[in-house]
């Protein structure tokens, strides 16, 4: 159970946490509605990001960024194509894997590639076999190491064969080294976004307006998906980069930026965790991590 704890003060008006942190703001009353009368480039919204089960009717969250959870690797180390989730268990890349300290993202693809459906998952005990494979990888000493966002180095370097990875941040990679690969294995992949919240006590609902507003415009979402390089929650942002040219036209064509219905088919997203079961999951994920 969530109890409506006390909002602590925050001086920002707006705040873009990961869904699921979202979700638990709004759950205990620390988001107000968006003024969403006041925000008509709202209606550019991806289809499929409207409704959460948390926000069924969009009054309370607009997503700032989006992405996916998938692999990338090294193909100069590994010496072949990667395509499944069990890769990453490979003996020949012993000591050379990277997992992530983001629990939903690294357990969720262990999870698929145990043939489990992630969104149907509820319970610690659902799960228990991702967090046992998981563990056994860290003893047999299969994980060098659990990481935030800096992998992009290890894996660059070749310290890393594979490890679970973000897109946008390999897509980046990709460009400077050609060596690195990054793929949705064939069991699946996590799609995430990060999305914006009105703050509990701000007051400055007409600028909070107008800045959501400003981002949902297709022109003005292109040129922050030039710099982010996530995957774009407005539509029309793919025909917007192509009217760009140059390199935002070549952007525009990026199957990581605009994945196909192949691989959005393949992607799966976490329900909601009651608190108690989330305390079991964090518990466990922080065990084997040592965080």
């Amino acid at each position: 159970m969530l109890w409506r704890m006390q909002m602590p003060p925050l001086d920002p008006d707006i705040l873009a946490p990961t869904f699921w942190m979202a979700a638990r703001f709004v759950q205990l009353g620390w988001a107000q509605k968006l003024p969403v009368d006041k925000i008509p480039n709202m209606a550019n919204l991806r289809d499929d990001l409207v409704g959460q089960p948390w926000d069924k009717n969009q009054e309370y969250n607009l997503p700032w960024q989006t992405g996916i959870a998938g692999i990338a690797y090294n193909a100069k180390v590994t010496g072949r194509e990667l395509k499944s989730v069990e890769d990453l268990f490979d003996p020949a890349f012993k000591g050379k894997i990277g997992m992530l300290t983001e629990m939903r993202d690294t357990l969720g693809l262990v999870l698929m590639g145990l043939g489990k459906k992630i969104n149907e998952i509820t319970t610690f005990d659902e799960a228990s076999a991702g967090f046992d494979k998981i563990d056994k990888a860290k003893t047999d000493g299969q994980i060098r190491a659990f990481t935030g966002n800096d992998y992009v180095d290890d894996l660059s370097a070749g310290n890393f064969a594979a490890c679970v990875a973000w897109s946008g941040d390999v897509l980046q990679l990709t460009k400077d080294n050609p060596d690195v690969k990054f793929f949705v294995p064939e069991e699946g992949g996590t799609s995430w976004f990060d999305t914006m919240l009105w703050i509990k006590g701000s007051k400055n609902g007409d600028a909070v307006a107008k800045w959501m507003d400003y981002v949902y415009d297709p022109a003005n979402a292109a040129r922050i998906t030039l710099t982010a390089q996530y995957i774009s929650p407005v539509k029309g942002v793919q025909d917007e980069l192509v009217k760009m040219g140059g390199d935002a036209a070549a952007l525009a064509e990026d199957p990581l930026l605009f994945p196909d219905a192949a691989t959005i088919s393949r992607l799966q997203t976490w329900g909601a965790l009651a608190e108690e079961e989330e305390a079991k999951f964090d518990e466990a994920f922080a065990k084997i991590t040592g965080a």
